[in-house]
């Protein structure tokens, strides 16, 4: 296959646009440089719906965020939720002081981008594969870590530690390391 033939392979890669350069001394010598692939604008059409693979609710007053992947329903009645208000107050935090962010099933956020929608000091992962991860950078359930300057902890979903003593304890552990400094 001829390199220019392996142009449209390329561009999956790279963001940047492709020019065929022609190897000095080669047959194609006189051949100028092109673009790889014509630019794209990038234009929405109202035909063209936007996709989103995340909603974002609550007033988030403190900049804690908060994600899940549940279904709609049930992450409509997250503010009210009895034993994550209480998780909230322990933290020295309010309903109204977070961000709800609830995730398409098997969709995996981008900390980055979720900052270009809410205010973003602290996030708490309520599931398993929610956050976007370099490869090999590993987080443990309920050890804080950090994504750049923004602290994160990862648990398990809200209804498994609502059940079980041993996940709160590791759930209170890393709140406090992350919120009250312990």
């Amino acid at each position: 296959m001829a390199e220019p033939d392996l142009l449209p392979f390329y561009q999956h890669f790279y963001s940047e646009h492709l020019f065929v350069v022609p190897e000095t001394g080669s047959a194609n010598a006189n051949i100028p440089a092109q673009p790889a692939v014509p630019p794209r604008p990038e234009v929405v059409s109202g035909d063209t719906p936007l996709t989103k693979k995340f909603y974002v609710s609550g007033e988030n007053k403190k900049g804690l965020v908060l994600l899940f992947s549940l279904p709609a329903a049930e992450f409509a009645t997250l503010p009210q939720n009895v034993f994550l208000t209480k998780v909230l107050a322990a933290i020295q935090h309010m309903p109204a002081d977070v961000a709800y962010v609830n995730l398409e099933p098997g969709y995996k956020i981008n900390i980055f981008d979720l900052s270009k929608e809410t205010k973003l000091e602290q996030v708490v992962a309520f599931g398993k594969d929610l956050v976007d991860l370099a490869i090999g950078f590993q987080i443990h359930l309920y050890k804080p870590a950090a994504v750049g300057q923004v602290p994160l902890l990862l648990a398990d979903p809200l209804e498994y530690i609502e059940n079980d003593v041993n996940r709160k304890k590791n759930l209170w552990s890393g709140l406090q390391a992350i919120f009250l400094n312990k």
